[in-house]
C-alpha cells in the first residue's frame, strides 16, 4: 500500500494521522521495548550474580564454621581426656578432694556448650582473615 492509501485508511476510520507520525511513534514504541528488555537482562544479570556471591558466601561460612566446630570438639576431646587421665591419678593416689575437684570441673565442662563461642560467625570468619594472625590447623 503506498503513503497515499496509508492516508486514506486512516481517514476513513474519522481521523487524520501524519504517516510519519504514526511511524515515529511505532519506531518509539519498538525503542522503548528494546530499552525495557535490555534493562531487565541488566537485572536478571544483577540478581544472579547477588545470587552466587550470596552462595559463596554461605559456602565461606559453611567452611568456617564447620572448621570451627572440629576444632572446638577438638579442644573439648582434649581436654575430657586430660581431665580423666587427672582423674585416674587422683583415684589411684587415693586423694579424693583432688578427685572431687577435677570431678567437678569434668561437670562444669559437660555443662558449657561448644556452640557458645560461635554465637557469631562473623566474628569467627574476621579471626580467620586477620593477615597477622598465625594459625595451625
Amino acid at each position: 500500500m503506498s503513503g497515499n492509501g496509508l492516508v486514506k485508511v486512516v481517514k476513513s476510520a474519522g481521523k487524520s494521522i501524519d504517516p510519519m507520525q504514526l511511524l515515529n511513534t511505532v519506531v518509539s514504541y519498538g525503542r522503548d521495548w528494546m530499552l525495557e528488555e535490555q534493562r531487565g537482562r541488566t537485572e536478571r544479570k544483577a540478581i544472579e550474580s547477588w545470587r552466587v556471591a550470596q552462595l559463596e558466601r554461605i559456602r565461606a561460612q559453611q567452611e568456617v564454621l564447620l572448621k570451627a566446630l572440629e576444632l572446638t570438639f577438638d579442644e573439648r576431646r582434649e581436654n575430657f581426656s586430660g581431665l580423666f587421665q587427672a582423674l585416674d591419678a587422683a583415684i589411684t593416689a587415693g586423694d579424693t578432694h583432688l578427685a572431687a575437684s577435677i570431678l567437678e570441673s569434668i561437670t562444669d565442662l559437660a555443662k558449657t556448650s561448644p556452640f557458645k563461642d560461635l554465637q557469631n560467625v562473623e566474628i569467627v570468619v574476621a579471626e580467620l582473615k586477620r593477615p597477622d594472625k598465625v594459625w595451625d590447623v
